[in-house]
């Protein structure tokens, strides 16, 4: 029962999030919103963190199954891309390693933020 409520509760943000995104005609995608919010209900300590634990763990764990489809479709379509190939690897390979930098460099940033506000606290 443990494990329904956590994912109801998931699933919940991830739908409110969309319907906001639909309602309000957003460029921003229904699952970024509800990243926010839920980060907004974690850090407002609205949704506490043992609250949505064990989905959330077994959602990152097989987060790689999510992929499946995307991946069979660009196997499907190859022969539409087949001219695309080699532009195509060649911006997934240049966004890998923007990503990579990026999240890096704000996760060297967010510690820092971090660590400053915990020696102001003591």
């Amino acid at each position: 029962m443990k494990i329904i409520k956590q994912a109801a509760i998931i699933f919940s943000i991830y739908s409110i999030s969309y319907i906001i995104s639909k309602f309000f005609n957003l460029p921003i995608p229904g699952s970024v919103i509800g990243m926010a919010l839920l980060f907004i209900l974690l850090y407002t300590k609205v949704i506490k963190e043992h609250h949505i634990d064990d989905v959330s763990s077994f959602l990152i764990s097989n987060m790689s199954l999510f992929y499946v489809p995307d991946t069979l479709a660009i196997i499907e379509e190859y022969e539409y891309l087949k001219d695309e190939v080699i532009p195509f690897v060649t911006i997934c390979v240049f966004m890998v390693i923007i990503i990579m930098l990026s999240t890096g460099w704000s996760a060297q940033v967010l510690e820092k933020v971090f660590n400053k506000m915990r020696r102001k606290k003591k």
